[in-house]
């Protein structure tokens, strides 16, 4: 059986389905949609309107009962056009109404922009939900000092190789090549969980929980499975699971969706968004 491993220990074990199965919430018969938790999305720009799609939709598909996507203008009709169970707010609305939900993710597609930055730095200023972040939003955090400092809310940061050499200043061989290492003691430093992405993703906590995911499939190294996990990291923390548990359970259906991906398209040509049809598959496989 999987087990939470100490850091000094420096011993890490796989995923299971077992361990997973045993972690996702309850579904109650009685249950509306604040049971399964309110997911608020500050995601998406105009180069990259899909990202606030992809990881909308995963959230939902992961069991969230409410996503709210806060973005530009732009984003929001495109998005709104191919998921209308998203209800939407525009960026100014969003420091009203943090404390009306129970997760934030912030970062995917958001884009670098002057604005976006100054808005992120003042966002990171205020009492937060549990928080996940993601892409741009751990760009714009590399660029200020002790970052870790000001964000003392509970937080994940699902970095890939490349935003982890800007969050760390290390080169992608150090990071690379000692992957375990590196993400248990950014995650001790920081005080976060650190989700490494990559062939067989790493997570760490800061209190010394550490765990390897089994998946290394080429068929997930495309845009946007990013945006995904990132939606599924967040519509679990939102049903009230514990963060490094709701890390470690995302990283397993993401890489399950993906081994399901690979069966039916091989190892290319399948598309971010195919994994969301397959989602609820692997959730209801669990239960087998």
């Amino acid at each position: 059986m999987w087990k939470r491993q100490e850091v000094q220990k420096m011993s890490l074990s796989k995923l299971t389905k077992k361990w997973v199965a045993s972690k996702l919430p309850k579904r109650p018969k009685d249950a509306n949609k604040g049971t399964f938790g309110k997911v608020l999305v500050i995601a998406g720009s105009e180069n990259y309107p899909g990202a606030a799609y992809l990881c909308c939709a995963a959230a939902y598909r992961t069991g969230a009962g409410l996503v709210t996507l806060a973005t530009t203008d732009s984003v929001k009709v495109i998005v709104s056009r191919k998921l209308p169970e998203v209800t939407l707010l525009s960026l100014d609305e969003v420091f009203d109404k943090l404390n009306e939900y129970d997760v934030l993710l912030i970062g995917p597609g958001l884009g670098q922009s002057g604005e976006t930055v100054v808005f992120v730095k003042q966002l990171i200023k205020e009492k937060l939900p549990k928080t996940v972040i993601d892409g741009d939003g751990l760009n714009i955090l590399s660029k200020m000092e002790s970052w870790w400092e000001r964000l003392r809310e509970e937080v994940v940061l699902t970095p890939h190789p490349g935003e982890m050499v800007r969050l760390t200043g290390l080169s992608i061989k150090e990071i690379q090549s000692n992957r375990e290492s590196i993400a248990i003691r950014f995650a001790k430093k920081w005080k976060k969980v650190v989700v490494l992405k990559g062939a067989n993703t790493v997570i760490a906590s800061p209190g010394g929980e550490v765990a390897v995911s089994p998946f290394a499939n080429p068929a997930l190294a495309t845009a946007g499975t990013g945006d995904i996990l990132a939606g599924i990291l967040a519509g679990l923390i939102a049903q009230k699971m514990d963060l490094f548990d709701a890390a470690g359970a995302a990283i397993y259906l993401h890489g399950q969706a993906g081994e399901k991906l690979k069966e039916e398209f091989t190892e290319g040509g399948a598309i971010a968004s195919d994994l969301l049809k397959i989602l609820p598959q692997v959730l209801k496989s669990l239960k087998e």
